[in-house]
């Protein structure tokens, strides 16, 4: 079955690229010298960090006067058919490489109202996705790392002392570990659900199995932290599954108001203009011997499961509308407008 998603996937992408619009965007690119080795390279290179990329592919699609999206899709349909060959000998669960064939289809051929623009955060994860950095495991993607030094000292009290024993004798250094990222691109911007988050898990916990290096599964954002849940206890099941499985959870500084903690919530706006919530952020360690021990005792049904490929249709991954840092903030364990207060 994952041969014959990944032929589909490929099809799928053979196809878009050959479609006229694709097609006149890949000769404007060889009009103004823009070869696919260096088409390819920008994707691979493209990261949050690194504006001097982002800055590149907005200069070159300005001169070709790409304002669809078709710029970006030929970048990552491009990138995408390299990467296939490479998916069937990834150290990563089979659903994993699924959802690979997915993200690309999704790109191939993209639902109504999808966006792509080299300035969003969204772009740049497709843009790992397409080079293989990036790791989609449903609500939640991951990406190989380790954890930056400097989050230690934001860390404060008796809780950094805990952080650093646990980093010297349960985790034995810094990384490699897995970084879990939302998915901006999800089949529902609005909703986070804790089935969802637990097969993003799960089939993270199937992968690191495979890569006896990596040391953990490390996660920060404001809501893991428990500043968030004091004034949001409806956001508590958050950090459920790492709480009750071995996970080390401590607070790590402050977290900008426009991070999108205040977003569609009232209840965390009216504590924040009233001097009663300071936003922070939540850090999460989630060893490797005890994400593996929650993994064996954990089942459902929708996660590991491999399923027909459906390019026709194209996976219904997200529908673009919102900000990605908005879109980043808008969680909840049914649905964010049903728990905003």
């Amino acid at each position: 079955m994952l041969t014959a998603l990944i032929e589909n996937a490929r099809r799928c992408c053979s196809v878009a690229l050959a479609s006229p619009e694709l097609i006149r965007i890949a000769d404007a690119l060889h009009h103004h010298g823009v070869d696919h080795e260096t088409a390819d390279r920008l994707v691979h290179e493209l990261s949050e960090r690194d504006t001097l990329v982002r800055d590149r592919l907005v200069t070159i699609r300005t001169s070709i006067a790409s304002t669809d999206g078709a710029f970006e899709r030929l970048l990552l349909l491009r990138s995408a058919v390299r990467s296939l060959p490479r998916i069937t000998s990834l150290p990563v669960d089979d659903d994993v490489k699924r959802l690979f064939c997915e993200a690309y289809e999704y790109v191939a051929s993209p639902p109504h109202g999808a966006s792509f623009d080299v300035t969003r955060g969204s772009f740049i994860a497709h843009c790992k996705l397409a080079s293989l950095r990036r790791f989609p495991a449903g609500q939640f993607h991951w990406e190989i790392s380790g954890i930056p030094r400097s989050w230690v000292l934001k860390v404060k009290g008796r809780e950094r002392l805990t952080l650093l024993r646990w980093i010297a004798t349960k985790l034995k250094g810094f990384g490699p570990v897995f970084f879990s990222h939302l998915n901006a691109n999800r089949k529902n911007r609005y909703v986070i659900t804790e089935r969802e988050s637990n097969r993003s898990y799960y089939r993270m916990a199937k992968s690191l199995r495979l890569q006896p290096d990596v040391r953990a599964l490390v996660t920060s954002s404001w809501f893991n932290s428990p500043d968030t849940f004091r004034v949001s206890p409806h956001l508590g099941w958050m950090n459920r599954t790492f709480a009750d499985n071995g996970a080390l959870i401590v607070t790590m500084g402050a977290a900008e108001p426009d991070c999108g903690v205040l977003a569609r919530s009232p209840e965390r706006k009216k504590a924040y203009s009233e001097g009663t919530f300071a936003p922070t952020l939540g850090l999460v360690i989630w060893p490797r011997d005890a994400m593996l021990a929650w993994a064996e005792t954990w089942s459902d049904s929708g996660a590991g499961r491999l399923e027909t490929p459906r390019c026709s249709e194209g996976p219904r991954l997200a529908k673009a509308g919102l900000d990605d840092r908005q879109r980043e903030s808008e969680v909840s364990s049914h649905a964010v407008a049903r728990h905003a207060g």
